[in-house]
């Protein structure tokens, strides 16, 4: 792996095992219960990184082959979540983790791939816009760190109660 990404896929990896760790420490029921303010479950959040993640790692592998630089200009976000959030609340959080350590075993196995000369590559990240792999790499992390905060700051008020 180039040197200048490793810092960042240890915080990725940190950001993971913290993820994980928590949601372990809940029941059945308390994975299902909604997070205050939201229409999500800290399951719904597990298959949203999940599925975002295998998303956004395909475009990024994209982006640094050069083969694409985008979405589709049809596009539609919010269509995608919504899916991919309802299909996920069919899986166990077993299924779900697996999901999740897969996924991440993808993305790390493609940012081990990568040369010097692909972290220049240019495409647009449906969030931060026109960015160089290193970055879009960067707004997949700040992404996944958004929804893992959550996932604490839940855990850590049904585990209060």
């Amino acid at each position: 792996m180039l040197r200048e990404l490793e810092p960042l896929v240890a915080q990725y990896a940190r950001s993971r095992e913290t993820l994980l760790s928590c949601v372990a420490r809940l029941n059945a029921t308390q994975v299902k219960e909604l997070l205050p303010g939201r229409d999500w479950s800290v399951q719904d959040t597990l298959s949203h990184i999940a599925t975002n993640e295998g998303l956004m790692r395909e475009l990024l592998r994209d982006v640094a082959l050069g083969t694409n630089t985008a979405l589709p200009d049809d596009f539609d976000n919010q269509r995608f979540n919504d899916e991919q959030v309802a299909a996920g609340r069919s899986k166990s959080i077993e299924q779900l983790r697996a999901e999740l350590e897969a996924s991440y075993a993808q993305l790390v196995a493609l940012l081990e791939s990568f040369t010097p000369e692909m972290l220049n590559r240019r495409g647009t990240h449906p969030a931060a816009g026109d960015t160089n792999v290193k970055e879009f790499f960067l707004a997949m992390y700040a992404h996944h760190e958004v929804h893992c905060r959550d996932v604490v700051e839940q855990v850590r008020r049904l585990l209060k109660n």
